[in-house]
């Protein structure tokens, strides 16, 4: 399960007429290669030409910390296109069309679900409306989930089995019951158990703090890269200044958004 955040990507599409030379006519050719694949598959899918024209995309998601960016371009690049070609949105369209290119997060949901990443199948949905404010950080270099090995993981998951299944029955129960609070206790129980196999310093030090700096859980990326704090309440500007200096002190700039459902 994934926590949505307030960050988007974003892709627009302008028709233009053919141009003059024929090697500026392709609109793919800038595109990168998972932004192509994407392409291709929707194509091909619908049996539809792109008209000539030019691509153009900005994101608010920083590429390689853990915050499913490439899979955010990708359904930029698919819903861009569904208006181009005056198509309605397709879960099942967009899950072939991902599942061609690379796992990826259920961020394509407008509700809380339990999701598996790599088959690219829902296997529940749940109610939805719990929302956090999150303060998080994240790492200044780049991260591969390529990098962690998928066997070495599944082996540190083998290991703690009777701990995640434990933390999923309770996580599951909070999601049906709709109780932020229990939730939350269940992402914070999901950053101290991976905190077994790839420890964080910053996570190790919000574990200990998250109560006293007004927070009611911790949520990290499974790679650490990414390290939130999670509140009922909102930030407000003393709140904020504290949790800056807090993150300051150990070498991270902070960022404040929205995360759950509703977003706004």
């Amino acid at each position: 399960m994934t926590l949505p955040v307030s960050r988007h990507s974003y892709a627009s599409y302008y028709s233009k007429p053919a141009p003059a030379d024929p090697s500026d006519a392709s609109p793919v050719a800038h595109l990168t290669a998972k932004r192509r694949a994407a392409l291709e598959c929707y194509t091909r899918l619908h049996d539809v030409e792109l008209p000539a024209g030019r691509w153009e995309f900005s994101s608010d998601l920083p590429v390689g910390k853990g915050m499913s960016s490439s899979t955010a371009d990708i359904l930029a690049l698919i819903r861009c296109l569904d208006s181009l070609f005056d198509h309605k949105d397709d879960p099942d369209t967009t899950r072939r069309i991902l599942t061609a290119i690379e796992r990826s997060d259920a961020i394509h949901a407008d509700r809380y679900t339990l999701y598996l990443s790599g088959a690219h199948v829902f296997v529940r949905d749940y109610p939805s409306t719990v929302a956090f404010n999150v303060c998080y950080a994240y790492d200044e270099h780049e991260v591969r989930t390529e990098d962690y090995p998928e066997t070495d993981l599944l082996h540190v998951y083998q290991d703690s089995a009777r701990d995640y299944a434990d933390s999923l029955r309770r996580l599951d129960e909070a999601l049906t019951d709709q109780d932020g609070l229990a939730m939350a206790r269940e992402a914070t129980r999901s950053a101290e158990l991976a905190q077994r196999y790839l420890r964080s310093d910053l996570v190790a030090d919000l574990l200990r703090d998250y109560w006293d700096l007004g927070g009611v859980g911790v949520i990290r990326a499974h790679t650490g890269t990414v390290v939130g704090l999670l509140s009922t309440a909102d930030f407000d500007a003393t709140t904020r200044a504290d949790l800056c200096r807090y993150f300051l002190l150990r070498g991270y700039r902070c960022y404040f958004t929205r995360a759950g459902y509703p977003l706004v």
